[in-house]
């Protein structure tokens, strides 16, 4: 009976150490960072689908880009979806370096792909 017992103390201190190393893992990969506000996110969203409307309207892309360098701009200056990318003119031009960026999207009026 007591080598049973023993047995099921070390598979217990197993599963521990393993549930710690994924959690490990897990914050290493950033996979519980949230990098941006919901906050800043749903207001670029916002400005998305108002820009969306202009689009519709006749109004240019560039009509809408000085309202989603705005709407799109965390709070340390970064922009709301690729938050490791400033949020400058270039990075809201279209089909420039901004492509994968929430500015550019809102630029462009895509309020699909978020």
């Amino acid at each position: 009976m007591r080598k049973a017992q023993g047995a099921l103390e070390y598979l217990i201190i197993i599963a521990a150490v393993l549930a710690i190393a994924a959690i490990v893992v897990l914050f290493l990969t950033g996979a519980f960072k949230s990098p941006l506000s919901s906050a800043t996110y749903s207001a670029c969203k916002q400005q998305t689908s108002a820009c969306a409307m202009k689009l519709s309207t006749g109004a240019t892309q560039a009509n809408c880009q000085a309202d989603c360098m705005t709407a799109c701009t965390s709070t340390s200056g970064n922009d709301a979806v690729a938050t490791t990318i400033p949020v400058t003119a270039a990075a809201c031009a279209v089909g420039g370096a901004g492509t994968a960026t929430g500015c550019s999207k809102c630029t462009t009026g895509v309020t699909t792909g978020w």
